[in-house]
């Protein structure tokens, strides 16, 4: 590997990205100050709070990320399912079915456990992508079979990235900072660069702050037909910038890193765009006139006071205050002016007409993002069912695009590489007669099996499978194409009534299956179709047994009416 061509391809994403700078600086200062500090180093203290007077940004983007997040993930057992990965359901095995049965129990189980953090890494990366435009997890094999997947957001600061010719991310680059402590506990001090094998045997230096960029690439020169992680497809350098020195190489067979755009600036530009942005000059008039009217309210509230120079007045200091005694010498000019030696100088009328200014300016700062639509609980007006119906068609062409862009970018590939994860430590069952399927039968314990079907199809280079999205952003999405059936149907069983054989028309079994695919509804509450031919086969069998027992009972009782009347017919000769 050229570390020197790594490095300078790092300081080009770093140079492309420092042109945003100002910008994001702006939008943390003014939306959410715990990510400042884009333009200089972070420094110990108060954050800068001397020019913030009003909230409501920072509100609407944490209530934007929440709502966004119930829509995508509100919760692993109740946002997606993997079925199997086929043109036609009847081309199924059962085994494919109740393979992904297996993984429908065993992956959201994993996903919800609280040390594995997704919901948290998800709500963080969702603010980062509303406030700068992109967000960014890193899902992480930990080897550890009581938490095999923690998720883990990326700091906006720290990454940099790249895009491939069809518009993904799969180049990153993310600088972290090590003590020099830890930087030996987590790489060996054998892998540290000779300076810092030498500064570590000094305990005062163990403190010292050591610069590491983490990166990953697609690895142009490898081996696929070669096991190990330096022939994967995604090659993985953990760097000493200062030293330029290889602390550890490794790979991925998938991206671990995703990032994903709120949306982009540009179609010929990598970094993404943020509501935050957009909304940026309506919350900057906003905080100023917050400013102003809180300067007027003190104004009103503690008035400038004209105070007479020709009188001795407290000793030349003016103990003001409530309750406080205030000597004064009247002059007698003053007096016989009838002019008080103080009075208040109103400076300021009525501020009250910015009452309204700042309510509109809040109610746009919210539409930016996209709060009446997202969160619309306030409506108190009864509706009809087609009015309810017409306005979540309106949140659909609204928020549809964004969720989209959300279950491409992120959700999706999180959910291949934590599958992959389970998969290769053997989750999901085992191969049958493998080593593995040996030994748990040696071990009394009876083996889960990886379907014939899905090794098939991952072996042509097929994923083996599908994730269908059954959260309420799917559902959203499915809407109409569900009511479409829906009407279909019901039109369909009316005409019935008329022509018995318009029936004929629909293949019913498809449109239950579509249904459930578009109402989001299980797949658990669904039997095969090998399941389903099975069972029409059976009851099939079943009635010709029936109708050949009727059959030979007819029979019999033919030959038994039949024997009757010839001994009838013999007594009557």
């Amino acid at each position: 590997m050229d570390i020197q061509a790594v490095l300078q391809r790092h300081e080009v994403l770093k140079r492309k990205k420092e042109q945003w700078y100002p910008l994001y600086q702006a939008l943390a200062h003014f939306v959410l100050m715990r990510k400042q500090y884009f333009t200089r180093d972070a420094t110990a203290g108060p954050f800068l709070l001397n020019r913030v007077f009003d909230s409501t940004a920072d509100h609407a983007l944490h209530s934007m990320a929440s709502s966004v997040l119930g829509q995508i993930w509100p919760n692993p057992f109740e946002s997606f399912e993997f079925v199997p990965q086929v043109a036609q359901d009847e081309a199924v095995y059962s085994d494919s079915f109740e393979m992904m049965s297996t993984v429908n129990e065993i992956l959201p189980a994993n996903l919800a456990l609280p040390e594995a953090g997704v919901m948290t890494a998800f709500h963080e990366a969702i603010i980062d992508a509303g406030l700068f435009g992109d967000g960014a997890i890193y899902t992480i094999e930990t080897g550890d079979y009581r938490c095999p997947v923690k998720a883990k957001s990326i700091d906006a600061k720290t990454i940099t990235y790249a895009e491939n010719e069809h518009g993904q991310v799969d180049t990153v680059y993310m600088e972290k900072i090590y003590t020099l402590g830890q930087l030996v506990k987590k790489f060996g001090e054998k892998n540290v660069s000779a300076k810092s094998r030498t500064a570590y045997r000094d305990p005062k230096k163990l403190s010292d702050e050591i610069k590491v960029l983490h990166v990953i690439e697609p690895r142009l020169e490898r081996n696929p037909l070669k096991l190990g992680n330096q022939d994967m497809a995604f090659a993985s350098f953990h760097i000493e910038i200062d030293e330029k020195h290889v602390l550890l190489e490794s790979g991925f067979n998938e991206m671990p890193v995703h990032v994903f755009r709120f949306w982009k600036s540009r179609p010929d530009d990598a970094r993404g765009w943020s509501p935050a942005m957009t909304a940026l000059a309506d919350i900057r008039a906003l905080n100023k006139l917050v400013e102003m009217f809180e300067k007027a309210g003190e104004m009103g509230l503690d008035p400038p006071k004209m105070v007479s120079s020709e009188d001795v007045l407290g000793a030349g200091k003016i103990p003001w205050g409530p309750g406080v005694s205030i000597p004064v010498h009247m002059s007698g000019r003053l007096a016989s002016a009838g002019i008080a030696p103080i009075q208040p100088i109103m400076t300021t009328s009525n501020p009250s007409w910015a009452i309204q200014r700042m309510q509109d300016l809040r109610a746009n700062i919210q539409q930016y993002f996209m709060l009446d639509i997202l969160s619309d609980l306030s409506n108190t007006s009864r509706q009809t069912l087609g009015e309810a119906n017409i306005r979540n068609e309106l949140r659909q062409f609204m928020v549809g695009p964004h969720l989209i862009r959300i279950l491409l970018e992120l959700v999706t590939p999180f959910l291949d590489r934590s599958f992959n994860i389970l998969l290769q430590m053997g989750l999901f069952g085992v191969i049958r007669g493998s080593v593995q399927d040996a030994q748990l039968q040696m071990q009394g314990i009876s083996p889960k099996y990886i379907s014939e079907d899905f090794i098939s199809r991952r072996t042509s280079g097929l994923r083996g499978y599908r994730i269908n999205f059954i959260n309420p952003a799917a559902r959203l999405m499915k809407l109409e194409e569900s009511q479409g059936l829906n009407t279909l149907t019901a039109y369909t069983l009316s005409l019935a009534q008329v022509d018995p054989n318009v029936v004929k028309t629909v293949k019913w079994d498809e449109a239950v299956r579509t249904m459930q695919k578009l109402s989001g509804a299980s797949q658990k509450v669904m039997r095969s179709p090998a399941e389903v031919l099975a069972m029409i086969q059976a009851e099939a069998e079943m009635a010709m047994q029936q109708q050949q027992l009727a059959a030979e009972q007819q029979q019999a009782a033919s030959f038994k009416d039949a024997a009757k009347g010839v001994r009838d017919l013999g007594f009557t000769a």
